[in-house]
């Protein structure tokens, strides 16, 4: 890839950085993460992120793991969409300077609703960017393995980039136990880095696995109320996608202007 590219990368947690680790140290993308990884009861591993970031010489954005994964749920439950464009809008501003920009993002998955939110982020700032001639195709890089689509790169890792990559993985303590899940499905994920690309339909019925889950562990009483995608991800996805679409004249942030 031409060094001349700026590389913006969109996650939903840390710790996705690592599963395309020697993407990362190649490329050296702006990070944006997020939630900080804390899910309902955990503490935040937002610093070990930043420090894989760092080390591999990519740089954290203006949205770095400074938001717990439960104001993400509940402003899901309440549809508070200024939440949502916010954080858009945060973004679009840090990267009001960059040029010839290439947008990676996490993959639809239904594994997570940020996951899924992840990628709309991202399928919103490449269609900003394109707005203004600079934007590149959308790609993705999936978070757990066997994710559906399409392969646009495969990027293998050497001797060397492989023990860097093995390194970080185990640094990274709070994700020990699912990086070996991970390892387990996907045993090449130490040998070659995949990117994808998606073409996901915000307009379509879907019941994604998230939602399944969410649903039984309601009627077992373990949450009071389940996030679905027609109630609560897909209209907020919607909504961020319509600010691509709609007359930004007015507004003079980043490529809202």
């Amino acid at each position: 890839m031409p060094e001349k590219v700026q590389h913006v990368l969109i996650l939903a947690h840390p710790g996705h950085e690592l599963r395309i680790h020697h993407w990362l140290e190649l490329t050296k993308p702006r990070v944006y993460l997020l939630t900080d990884g804390s899910g309902g009861r955990q503490t935040a591993r937002t610093q070990y992120s930043r420090d894989i970031v760092e080390a591999a010489g990519a740089t954290s954005g203006a949205v770095f793991g400074d938001v717990p994964d439960t104001a993400w749920y509940e402003a899901l439950l309440a549809g508070n969409r200024k939440f949502f464009t916010d954080v858009l809008t945060r973004i679009s501003t840090d990267l009001e300077d960059a040029q010839d920009i290439q947008v990676v993002s996490d993959a639809v998955d239904g594994y997570n609703p940020i996951h899924d939110l992840a990628y709309a982020y991202g399928s919103v700032l490449n269609a900003l960017v394109r707005k203004h001639g600079d934007g590149r195709k959308h790609i993705c890089s999936a978070a757990v393995p066997n994710v559906a689509g399409t392969v646009e790169a495969e990027l293998p890792l050497d001797a060397a980039a492989r023990a860097r990559k093995i390194a970080a993985v185990k640094s990274y303590t709070p994700l020990a136990d699912e990086a070996r899940q991970i390892l387990e499905r996907d045993p090449q994920s130490f040998d070659r880095e995949l990117l994808i690309s998606q073409n996901f339909n915000w307009n379509g019925p879907w019941t994604p696995e998230w939602e399944r889950i969410g649903k039984e562990r309601v009627a077992a009483g373990r949450y009071k109320r389940c996030i679905t995608y027609a109630d609560n991800v897909q209209p907020i996805a919607q909504h961020l996608m319509s600010e691509a679409c709609r007359d930004h004249a007015s507004r003079k942030v980043g490529f809202l202007a």
